[in-house]
């Protein structure tokens, strides 16, 4: 009964103690947390495995978890209820890297430090994951082997070859499909971004070439 009666205290504690000045603050820092995110999430991806969609429901989740934070913080009952309605919703988003798990827990922990105005250790938590993860993202989109197909007839497939090994050092051939007319070779490379657009249009100006398709990896086709 002790124990009721101290809930049922707490419980009283109304949700308009928080002013508008602490909201607009917490939100504020929120919102300046959550754009160092989103450049942080876009500056890591390639272009084709950049998902804007999934980058802009990081930002909506962390000002939601700010304003959720802030609802319950002083109510310990709505806090209780709260995370029983939570338990039940069921997220079935494919995620095609596992990094992009870890940004929901940042998102989210943007959202606790701004509502619980730790904004020094919400500061130093974005700018050290924000660092972290661009650095380690340089060798990761470096080693990503992307495809590419080649289609038409009558070309030297040695020439072909050669024009691949030169912009790329690691490069494989993957498939390779003969027609009566027309053929078909399919190769795995290693290369920058920015070489990707010069190797497509050099292969595209060989002889007997009529299509050139640069596809992403298995893994974010996924």
């Amino acid at each position: 009964m002790t124990q009721l009666l101290s809930l049922n205290q707490l419980n009283t504690q109304p949700v308009s103690q928080i002013t508008l000045g602490m909201i607009l603050v917490s939100l504020g820092f929120a919102l300046l947390q959550a754009a160092v995110m989103f450049g942080t999430f876009r500056k890591m991806h390639t272009k084709m495995s950049y998902d804007e969609n999934y980058n802009i429901m990081l930002v909506m989740l962390a000002i939601v978890s700010t304003i959720l934070m802030q609802l319950i913080q002083t109510n310990v009952a709505l806090s209780l209820g709260m995370l029983g309605s939570l338990s039940l919703v069921r997220f079935r988003t494919n995620i095609k890297d596992p990094r992009d798990i870890g940004f929901v827990f940042w998102a989210m922990g943007i959202g606790l430090a701004s509502a619980s105005h730790a904004f020094l250790l919400g500061f130093l938590g974005t700018a050290l994951l924000a660092g972290l993860m661009i650095w380690s993202s340089k060798n990761h989109v470096a080693a990503d082997a992307m495809l590419i197909v080649v289609r038409g007839s009558q070309a030297d497939a040695e020439n072909i070859t050669t024009t691949v090994a030169y912009y790329s050092n690691t490069s494989r051939v993957k498939a390779h499909n003969l027609l009566a007319n027309s053929f078909e070779l399919v190769y795995e490379v290693k290369v920058s971004e920015e070489r990707q657009v010069s190797l497509a249009e050099k292969l595209k100006d060989l002889d007997g070439v009529d299509t050139v398709n640069v596809l992403a990896p298995s893994a974010e086709m996924a």
